[in-house]
């Protein structure tokens, strides 16, 4: 049995994430992806003595999961980062289901149609059939000649979702199984603090009287040790659920609601792995160590605290000089609002035709929905009158349509960031300022997001390792979004006013921006655009104009390198992590793009271009393009995926209708040191255009090019 969990752990690290990937594709978001990915594993470890060695078992596996769970989302996700691979993701999920999953199967996860046969219990020539159906129907779908690269795409966009699943969760048991002994789960009672602490007590006799005598009084006590705790266990939750005024999810919630992760769920999962462990120790041994027990115990019961109690605690014993303790505070405080969050959303969202009547033009109308309070089911009731005790308040997304349970900033709040180390506080201005969704909240003010924005940005600044636990690059991804809706006129943000210059609303809160140190990344940047903003009369900022998310993520590399001084928008910028950016208009990129034209088309010499960026590669090919010169673009080229000679491609060659300057910038997306992606982009939108490899000279070229993706509308 040891030897088949060895392999089977081997197996989990082999397939777990295409297995998740799978779900995905199959139609489930990428929370739920995770949970049934869980649960695969999970139905094949209470059976290990007939695994079957082979990956199409565990495909036949997942998609028995996939077709009985319920596929549950709130809004319409977007999860892929660009919007043609959403597209087509969408596409792909609602085909029939055989063509679906012969073309996932075959395209993402390289089976052959003899093993795709197996996983869909059919015939190799129906898998055929059902492929060749697929593509036809995603060409007349799309209209798209080349479907194929689309599909490469895609590809590339699946391996950037992050995976959520955890191996850990594989091993823990069933519920049903543990919940078969004897002691039954005890229900919430409004007296649940007197069996709680006789709990307590009995189990403190337990740990310190030895009261076993042999080997049979030394195992009836084992068992009534455990026993007692499994009472003390579902008494602390009990408790816990009813002073949030919810109710502990059931085997068919779970299903219904696979996009959540609910308060409690790991605690119980936790107990109940150590009870199966505990439990089988007393079976082979006849005995346990209590101690042990009792201390990992405590820790579940730790992990299942409430931010309320978490909060009284801090206020009384405040960690504002305790950098250490303020760490794992801030931690366990954000990630335990998160999934009681989520807990709350699982709770409202059971009744959704109540959410809908309290829509007015699309959007949710709190007041409306809050004004019939009482003529609601009763559980619900309890459930919105409990909320506020966790600092959370009803909210609406506007653009998602949406009634979400959001933090409030308040007193309480602000107690809490005086509670804590300062270099923290930019985690509850997160928690303050960001919907459930971690997008900004829209402002009828400016000088709420604003000191959000500061304070934030002094906890990415901290000195010192403080991403230990704590989810640093959501924060500094906040950060930069923040900033960039702060500077950007949009339909929710009117940053110009009917006259054509910039408000003096905005312009108070940018100058308070500007105010920062040297050493603020936000400070820096906005210093420039005021000042070619009062150059201009307050109309028109070039950095303005230009400026994306992704600058100010380099900034934050550059101010933590103490290189802050450096940073400019002209060029390539290459950050540490993420893309390599270049934007438009860029006189010095031009020039440069120019100079090496001028050398490398007058005979194409290979040494030109070593050390050239693909950026500057690809500008020259549309340069190129732009002075008929077809020979210098065969040249740009590899001719790996379509070989021609010069004299056929000079044959066929018609000049493309695309030129740089109609795009606002292009980021590079290096999957490897030996290719990479070039992506355009136009707004908020980017689109994967082309495909750059490395040749045998060691130099970038154009490996294809997507046609379609060329034109914005």
């Amino acid at each position: 049995m040891k030897e088949e969990s060895t392999e089977f752990e081997e197996w989990i690290d082999l397939y777990a994430h295409q297995i998740e990937r799978y779900a995905f594709q199959y139609g489930y978001s990428p929370e739920q992806a995770a949970q049934l990915t869980v649960e695969t594993f999970r139905e094949i470890y209470t059976d290990l003595e007939n695994m079957d060695e082979r990956k199409q078992f565990i495909y036949k596996v997942a998609l028995h999961k996939f077709r009985h769970a319920q596929q549950t989302s709130l809004g319409q996700d977007t999860v892929l980062p660009f919007e043609e691979d959403q597209q087509l993701h969408e596409k792909i999920s609602r085909l029939e289901e055989k063509a679906k999953l012969a073309l996932i199967l075959s395209q993402f996860h390289n089976m052959s149609e003899a093993e795709i046969a197996m996983v869909l219990g059919i015939s190799e020539e129906a898998v055929g059939e059902a492929i060749r159906h697929a593509i036809q129907q995603l060409t007349i779908e799309i209209d798209n000649a080349h479907l194929d690269k689309r599909l490469e795409f895609l590809q590339k966009s699946y391996g950037r979702i992050s995976s959520s699943f955890r191996k850990d969760q594989v091993f823990a048991t069933v519920k049903e199984e543990i919940r078969q002994s004897d002691i039954k789960k005890q229900p919430i009672s409004k007296k649940v603090l007197i069996p709680w602490i006789v709990g307590i007590l009995t189990l403190a006799v337990l740990v310190i009287v030895p009261v076993f005598t042999g080997e049979e009084d030394q195992k009836n006590s084992a068992v009534d040790f455990m026993e007692q705790l499994k009472i003390s266990f579902e008494e602390e939750l009990a408790s816990r659920y009813a002073q949030l005024g919810l109710k502990e999810s059931t085997e068919e919630d779970q299903q219904n609601y696979y996009y959540f992760t609910p308060y409690g769920k790991q605690a119980r999962e936790d107990f109940e792995t150590m009870f199966q462990e505990e439990e089988k120790s007393i079976e082979n041994n006849g005995e346990i160590n209590k101690k042990t027990i009792k201390n990992n115990y405590d820790v579940i019961i730790n992990s299942m605290e409430l931010p309320s109690e978490m909060v009284e605690q801090l206020i009384k014993r405040p960690l504002a000089n305790d950098k250490e303790k303020s760490r794992e505070f801030i931690s366990k405080y954000v990630k335990q609002i998160n999934d009681i969050q989520q807990s709350y959303m699982a709770s409202i969202y059971q009744h959704q035709q109540l959410i809908e009547a309290a829509m007015a033009d699309g959007l949710f109308q709190i007041e409306k929905f809050l004004e019939k309070k009482e003529t609601y089911p009763e559980e619900l009731q309890i459930a919105l009158n409990s909320m506020e005790k966790q600092n959370l308040y009803l909210d609406s997304v506007s653009e998602w349509a949406a009634l979400v349970p959001s933090f409030e900033r308040n007193e309480l709040s602000a107690k809490v960031k005086a509670s804590i180390h300062e270099d923290f506080a930019g985690y509850i201005a997160l928690l303050e300022s960001s919907s459930y969704i971690a997008q900004p909240k829209l402002f009828n003010a400016y000088d709420e997001p604003v000191d959000n924005l500061l304070e934030i940005e002094r906890t990415l600044l901290a000195e010192g390792d403080i991403q230990l636990e704590i989810p640093y690059l959501s924060l500094r991804d906040y950060y930069s979004t923040l900033f960039y809706v702060l500077i950007t006129d949009s339909e929710t943000n009117r940053i110009f006013g009917s006259d054509g210059k910039i408000t003096e609303e905005v312009k108070s809160s940018w100058k308070k921006i500007a105010s920062g140190g040297k050493e603020s990344p936000s400070a820096h940047i906005m210093r420039t655009i005021i000042r070619e903003m009062e150059a201009s009369e307050w109309t028109e900022s070039d950095m303005q104009s230009r400026f994306t998310y992704y600058h100010l993520n380099y900034a934050i590399g550059l101010a933590k390198a103490g290189k802050l001084h450096s940073f400019e928008m002209n060029g390539i910028l290459q950050p540490d992590q993420g893309f390599d950016i270049v934007t438009f208009p860029d006189p010095s990129f031009e020039k440069l793009v120019d100079e090496t034209y001028n050398l490398y088309s007058s005979n194409h010499d290979a040494t030109v271009l070593n050390d050239v960026h693909p950026f500057v590669t690809f500008a020259m090919y549309y340069l190129a393009n732009d002075n008929d010169d077809p020979v210098t673009m065969w040249h740009l080229s590899t001719q790996r995926d379509n070989p021609q000679t010069l004299e056929d491609y000079l044959m066929n060659w018609q000049q493309e209708d695309f030129h740089l300057n109609e795009v606002d910038g292009l980021f590079f997306d290096a999957r490897e040191s030996l290719g990479g992606s070039i992506i355009l982009q136009k707004g908020d939108i980017g689109r994967y255009a082309a495909e750059m490899l490395v040749d045998e000279t060691t130099n970038w070229k154009i490996s294809f090019i997507n046609s379609d993706m060329l034109k914005f509308e």
